[in-house]
């Protein structure tokens, strides 16, 4: 009975027996349908703050359309579109262009300051734009699985990494939003993994692919500039880490690596430059709003220049000699700075985690006065040092699913205490967050989730090399991979179904639901709208909106913000029969929502729906009506 027993248990944790390829193929099929299945829904039923500039505005059809009306008619000045330059949206969700050649068609109709859409050519206009990014990032996952495999030599941590960043649900969320952070995360993880492939592997075909998601993410957003010398760091340290593991290099290896940099860096900006031709137009000025925008991005470009022409130097004249000898007497670095980094982020993570979670006093005092997208405010600036690291790391904490959460804490953890096989990939995505992070605090900006995009893929596959280490340990040895990838997908499955359709606002359920780490930014309009368009007399209603999002879904005539801010419209004074408030709305419009409380509303009478993101009282959406019978005098409380 004991032998059939444990027969049983050996087919239940030990299934058929095939290859793991057939295994790892399924997985990424099942990966990749359950994405584009929450992926597809919902996808036309919501509009976020800036895409309509990059859909059918600013300028007129939007700035996708100038770019590729720029292109056909050889105006190439006109090709840098925006400051990020987000060129390589333009390309992606350009797509559209072929089913809709000029996209602000049939959207909407102008009067005086009022608006009226047409709610199903909007939707037309986002599934056209939307679904191409969609697929893009999904089969790029595709590609990046292929990366992680090349640099750990793991096909599960690869497998593992492409589930979690496939149906990450704040990475699932941003696929769907017609914005340069859409894209900005695959591309920037395509050159970062790439690079990690030709340092493991030292393949050419690696340096071209960093080369072209380098020169990608730059035509993505200027704030990429930040891979630049981290690859020159990480080839330095390449090397001294090799070096305590008596890989000792040859002049020869050390002049190809830093070959290697040197054609990343000019087949990046080729890239740049042959997909924005502006700069043959205007160089100094674009150079000026991209690469030298941000503050001390002139020393940083000065210091990679030293370094780089000093190891040269040293190469030509002295066979590497001086940088050897350096390495010899600094090597013991290696056994302990990779330690104390990552007992640093385990400290940070595990203050941020602490603070939240137990509702301690200390977490009010660090958030009071602080917007979350306050970016680079006053109020921040002014935090000490410590409650700005808490402020910063709070959006990535409490942006991870509860799994990934405890495995990114356990490899940090297990790093401290001993050396792994992936402690040089630990190291430098490790080494990589505190640039970004040391950045961000350099010039007291406070970053949100979508500043952080780019962190994600990194994060994921840390966590999944703690899984790995995780159930590497003891008995846990023994559990199939296979069992523990369906678990990864339930769990990943059920973190998403509970956020759906509002996945970008996603926040861990660690967190108690009086505290958020990010506004609806525009979730929530169609249903406000789904709601105000069953109404009778929909078509003829006048609703005013604090956000963008809510006004492309509703039948009747719009207005939004400070474009109508007395309600004088063009047949005279006219008060809005709905006012519809969200929590950043009323952040910007603070002044304003004060008037309409005291001249027209009393909010707790004449609220007609409300909707909640998440369960996140503060993270709300909801409509007033306006009811002069009602208008009567009561207490007005200013919380946000």
């Amino acid at each position: 009975m004991a032998k059939k027993i444990k027969l049983l248990y050996y087919a239940i944790m030990n299934p058929m027996k095939k290859s793991d390829k057939i295994y790892v193929a399924v997985f990424l099929v099942v990966a990749f349908v359950i994405y584009l299945s929450f992926g597809l829904y919902h996808l036309t039923k919501f509009q976020t703050a800036d895409e309509r500039y990059w859909m059918y505005e600013d300028p007129k059809n939007g700035r996708i359309y100038a770019y590729w009306d720029a292109i056909r008619n050889g105006n190439w000045e006109n090709t840098y579109i925006n400051d990020k330059p987000g060129v390589s949206l333009a390309y992606v969700s350009g797509i559209a262009l072929f089913f809709k050649n000029k996209p602000a068609e049939n959207l909407f109709s102008e009067k005086s300051y009022e608006r009226i859409y047409n709610p199903q050519e909007i939707e037309k206009t986002h599934f056209l734009f939307r679904l191409p990014l969609l697929i893009f990032n999904g089969l790029f996952c595709l590609l990046l699985f292929w990366l992680i495999k090349k640099f750990t030599e793991n096909h599960w941590i690869a497998l593992w990494s492409t589930i979690f960043i496939l149906l990450s649900p704040i990475l699932l969320g941003i696929s769907q939003i017609v914005n340069p952070d859409s894209v900005l995360w695959s591309f920037s993880a395509g050159a970062i993994f790439s690079f990690f492939a030709y340092l493991k592997s030292k393949e050419k075909k690696f340096i071209f692919l960093s080369a072209l998601f380098l020169g990608f993410s730059l035509l993505t957003k200027y704030s990429t500039i930040i891979l630049i010398p981290f690859f020159l760091a990480a080839i330095i340290a390449d090397v001294f880490f090799e070096s305590a593991e008596d890989k000792n290099k040859t002049s020869r290896e050390i002049g190809a690596l830093l070959g290697a940099y040197a054609t990343i860096i000019i087949g990046a900006l080729a890239v740049f430059s042959i997909f924005l031709p502006a700069v043959f137009v205007d160089f100094a000025n674009i150079c000026e709003k991209t690469f030298f925008d941000l503050d001390g991005s002139q020393y940083i470009f000065t210091a990679i220049a030293i370094v780089f022409f000093l190891l040269f130097f040293d190469i030509i004249i002295f066979r590497s000699k001086i940088f050897f000898w350096l390495i010899e007497k600094l090597k013991f670095l290696i056994k302990f700075v990779p330690k104390i980094l990552s007992l640093l982020f385990f400290l940070f993570f595990a203050f941020v985690i602490f603070t939240w979670i137990s509702d301690a006093k200390y977490g009010e005092n660090i958030i009071k006065n602080v917007s979350l997208d306050s970016g680079k405010s006053s109020a921040f600036a002014q935090k000490t040092f410590l409650e700005r690291i808490v402020l910063e790391f709070m959006p990535l904490a409490f942006s991870l699913t509860p799994l990934t959460l405890f495995a990114l804490l356990f490899i940090l953890g297990k790093s401290i205490i001993k050396k792994t096989a992936y402690s040089k990939i630990i190291f430098f995505i490790l080494f990589f967050l505190a640039a970004f992070y040391s950045a961000v605090l350099f010039q007291n900006l406070l970053v949100t989730i979508r500043y952080s995009i780019i962190l994600y893929p990194l994060v994921l596959v840390l966590a999944s090399i703690g899984l790995w280490e995780f159930f590497s340990w003891g008995k846990l040895k023994s559990i199939n991979k296979n069992w523990i990838t369906v678990g990864i997908l339930a769990v990943s499955i059920s973190s998403l179904w509970m956020i759906k359709p509002f996945y970008f606002n996603y926040t861990s359920d660690i967190l108690s639901k009086s505290r958020i780490i990010t506004d609806a930014w525009g979730y929530g309009g169609y249903e406000a709208a789904e709601f105000l368009n069953q109404l009778p007399d929909a078509e003829s209603l006048l609703i005013w909106t604090d956000y963008n999002g809510y006004c492309p879904f509703l039948k009747g005539r719009c207005v939004m913000g400070k474009n109508n801010g007395k309600f004088k419209l063009k047949n005279g004074d006219a008060v809005p029969d709905y006012f519809i408030k969200t929590r950043r709305g009323t952040i910007l419009y603070r002044g304003m929502w004060d008037t309409i409380n005291s001249e027209y509303l009393c909010e707790k009478e004449n609220t007609v729906w409300e909707l909640t993101i998440n369960g996140k009282t503060k993270n709300y959406v909801k409509i007033f009506k306006y009811e002069p019978e009602n208008n009567k005098q009561c207490v007005y409380s200013r919380g946000i």
